[in-house]
């Protein structure tokens, strides 16, 4: 009975011992005296630090110039470089953050002309966590979502022309997933309709796929096997006609003997074209892209390049933020005042800690000379 009661009292006293402060200590304040130009100073320390690779104290900085200087001209380009931080630090968590801070960029600035560049850097983060075409294809589709996002929104985009090249890389890793799946059906399963269904999403979507005659070959298959031939020639006359250097021309031609249909002659133009190289199943990008591992990340985010010095990069956001120059470092001992509205202490919404703004030195001693003065005129005691 004794033990008992004591198993009751020990969780008892954890609890209260938690109560009174004997729990987990608290994140430390960090202390910020608010100073003109300290925003400054602040992205270059900050950004420093990115290039160094201490991503949460490059964090910590970069919120701090959130919380304390909300009217900066930087803070358009310091809540672009804290995802930067995330995409340039890697792996699969970190690019969630970066891919959900470009997001919330994209709310405040949807006009802004860099946008097209943060939706781009989303897309790549997709392509980024892209494995072989056997695997899963959800960050595929969503890459190859985003990029065609791109250009419907802003059709003139100066990111086109490299947008498309990347749409074709996508789609042609997409086809690449449809035609082993379509190869498995027919060679594995002898699944005439499933080959059918996955060889028409290529003939239907992606037109410039470098194995494009390999899936009008097993749709015509598939279609014969269903007592279509007539689909069937149709697919190996085409077949026949654009690709006259297919090694599936002369299977093709077999099969439209056998059905009793007549054999074409082939494009003359595309006859005269030099053969095509030939290629392999996976695209290029994938080339360096084996998952989401910081060693096969970009070095460059949006705003922050690693390949740049720390000058550099601030140069290049001063440049994106607009009006207002870039200053060099607070000298000690400078006249300050604070850049924000009030001085209320804010909490850096990514990096967890709180940020304690305190006023610049001078001005609660300078308002309460003010108030004694204002009483005496009044007559007020």
């Amino acid at each position: 009975m004794k033990a008992a009661k004591l198993w009751i009292l020990v969780p008892g006293f954890a609890l209260l011992l938690a109560a009174c402060g004997g729990g987990k200590p608290k994140a430390k304040v960090a202390i910020e005296e608010a100073k003109a130009g300290r925003d400054q100073e602040l992205f270059r320390n900050a950004t420093d630090e990115v290039r160094n690779g201490h991503y949460d104290s490059a964090r910590v900085l970069y919120n701090t110039i959130l919380n304390t200087y909300p009217d900066s001209p930087l803070t358009g380009v310091t809540k672009l470089a804290v995802p930067d931080s995330f995409y340039l630090e890697g792996g699969s968590k970190n690019l969630a953050q970066a891919e959900a801070g470009y997001r919330e960029w994209l709310q405040f600035f949807p006009d802004n002309p860099i946008a097209d560049d943060v939706r781009l850097k989303i897309a790549e983060i997709h392509m980024r966590q892209v494995m072989s075409p056997d695997r899963d294809i959800t960050h595929a589709r969503l890459a190859e979502k985003e990029l065609k996002e791109i250009i419907r929104l802003n059709p003139n985009s100066a990111k086109k022309p490299e947008v498309v090249e990347r749409v074709d890389e996508i789609q042609e890793y997409l086809a690449a997933h449809e035609l082993r799946v379509a190869r498995f059906y027919y060679d594995k399963r002898d699944a005439a309709l499933a080959t059918q269904m996955r060889t028409e999403e290529i003939l239907n979507k992606y037109p410039h796929f470098s194995h494009f005659d390999e899936a009008l070959y097993y749709h015509a298959k598939a279609m014969a096997d269903q007592e279509d031939t007539e689909t069937g020639s149709q697919d190996l006359t085409r077949l026949i006609k654009l690709y006259p250097k297919s090694e599936y021309r002369g299977k093709a031609e077999v099969l439209l003997k056998k059905w009793n249909k007549q054999v074409p002659e082939p494009d003359a133009e595309k006859l005269a074209e030099a053969g095509p190289e030939k290629k392999g199943m996976v695209p290029k990008f994938l080339g360096f892209v084996m998952g989401p591992h910081v060693s096969n990340l970009s070095n460059k985010g949006v705003i922050i390049d690693r390949n740049l010095k720390t000058e550099e990069i601030v140069a290049r956001a001063a440049q994106v933020a607009g009006p207002g120059k870039i200053a060099g470092p607070v000298a000690p001992g400078a006249d300050t005042t604070s850049n924000s509205p009030d001085n209320r202490a804010r909490r850096a919404t990514q990096a967890g800690q709180d940020v304690e703004v305190k006023p610049a030195s001078g001005q609660g001693d300078q308002k309460t000379t003010d108030d004694k003065d204002k009483k005496k005129k009044s007559g007020q005691p």
